[in-house]
C-alpha cells in the first residue's frame, strides 16, 4: 500500500502555500518533513489528512480517493499539535472516542503506555504539561494502529530521556506493525537517527528528497592545513561547517579522487574522515540554505 501526495496545490487568505507538491509514503517507512519556520508544513500535513482541501491535486491511497473516500479515513492518524479537540478529555474519555473512529485502536497497548508513562489517565490533557501532550500524542497517534502517522514536531518540548525513548518507540512500532511515519521538523539532528529519507520543503514545493543511504558522493573530513593560508580548493570543492584555527571541519558535496589525493598531499598535518549526518547532507547541497538555517536556530535559542 502507498500513499500518493500528486500535485497538490493550496492557497490561504490569496496566498499560495503550497504549489504541486508530489511525493509517495511507502509501508514500513519513516520520512522526515523539513523546511523553515512558515515554510507550509502544518498546512501540508492537515492537506493530507482531509483538514483542508487542496485547491488543485489528489491523496490517493490503494489507488482510490483518500479525502472522498470515507472508509479509507482510519488508515491515517494526525491530529494537529498543540491544539486541538483532544485536549479537552482525559486518556480515558479520547480511548473511548477513538475506539469508534479506528476499528483497530489498540486498547492494551495504549493502556499499558499510559501506565507506563505514568500519565494522569483521569485528567485532561490542557492540564498536562508541554512535554507529557508530545508523550500522549505519540502514544494515541500509534495506539490507533493506523497505517500511515503524521507527526507535527513530535520531540518538541520532551527532555533528553523521555525523548530517546520515545524516538525508540517510533523506531519499535514501525518495525512491529510496518507503520509509515512521516515526521515534521526543522531540526535535522532530531531527525538524523530515525529518517529512512528527508524532504525538503522549500518556495512551496517539495524541493528535493536526500539521504545518508543515497549520497555516498557526501564526505566529512576535520583536517588540519600548513602554513598560515587555507588551501584555496577547500573552498571551491567543500562547505566549511567549522574552523578553529589550523583545523577545519569540511562536507564535499561531491568528493572523487582528485580531492582524495590534494588532501594525501603535503599542504595537511593530518585528515581523519567523519561519520556523516543528514545535516551534513542538508549543508552540503544547500549551502547558503544552511547558513540561513543556522541563523535562524540561533535566534530562536
Amino acid at each position: 500500500m502507498t500513499l500518493v501526495i500528486e500535485n497538490i496545490s493550496k492557497k490561504i487568505q490569496n496566498k499560495t502555500v503550497l504549489h504541486n507538491i508530489n511525493f509517495e509514503l511507502n509501508e514500513g517507512e519513516i520520512v522526515g518533513l523539513v523546511g523553515r519556520n512558515g515554510a507550509g508544513k502544518t498546512t501540508l500535513f492537515g492537506t493530507i489528512a482531509g483538514e483542508l482541501l487542496p485547491d488543485f491535486g489528489r491523496i490517493g491511497l490503494n489507488e482510490l480517493d483518500y479525502i472522498n473516500t470515507t472508509t479509507l479515513h482510519d488508515q491515517l492518524f494526525y491530529v494537529d499539535m498543540p491544539d486541538n479537540w483532544l485536549k479537552y478529555y482525559s486518556p480515558q474519555k479520547i480511548k473511548e472516542i477513538l475506539k469508534i473512529a479506528y476499528k483497530d485502536f489498540d486498547e492494551d497497548w495504549y493502556d499499558l503506555e499510559i501506565t507506563r508513562f505514568d500519565l494522569n489517565n483521569g485528567k485532561r490533557i490542557r492540564n498536562y504539561s508541554k512535554g507529557m501532550r508530545a508523550l500522549f500524542m505519540i502514544i494515541v497517534s500509534f495506539a490507533s494502529r493506523a497505517p500511515y502517522i503524521l507527526l507535527d514536531e513530535p520531540l518538541d518540548g520532551l527532555d533528553v530521556l523521555i525523548r530517546d525513548q520515545v524516538k525508540q518507540m517510533i523506531v519499535n512500532q514501525v518495525i512491529e506493525h510496518n507503520t509509515t511515519v512521516l515526521i515534521a521538523s526543522h531540526n535535522l539532528v532530531e531527525l538524523d537517527t530515525l529518517v529512512d529519507r528527508i524532504l525538503l520543503l522549500k518556495n512551496q514545493t517539495i524541493d528535493r528528497t536526500f539521504s545518508i543511504e543515497g549520497n555516498k558522493n557526501i564526505k566529512k573530513y576535520q583536517l588540519a592545513f600548513v602554513g598560515d593560508k587555507l588551501p584555496e580548493f577547500l573552498r571551491g570543492s567543500g562547505t566549511i561547517i567549522a574552523q578553529t584555527g589550523h583545523i577545519v571541519t569540511i562536507v564535499f558535496n561531491d568528493f572523487v579522487e582528485a580531492i582524495g589525493i590534494k588532501l594525501a598531499g603535503p599542504d595537511f598535518k593530518f585528515v581523519e574522515e567523519l561519520p556523516i549526518s543528514s545535516e551534513d547532507i542538508f549543508r552540503a547541497s544547500f549551502a547558503k540554505e544552511a547558513h540561513a538555517w543556522q541563523q535562524e536556530l540561533e535566534e530562536e535559542a
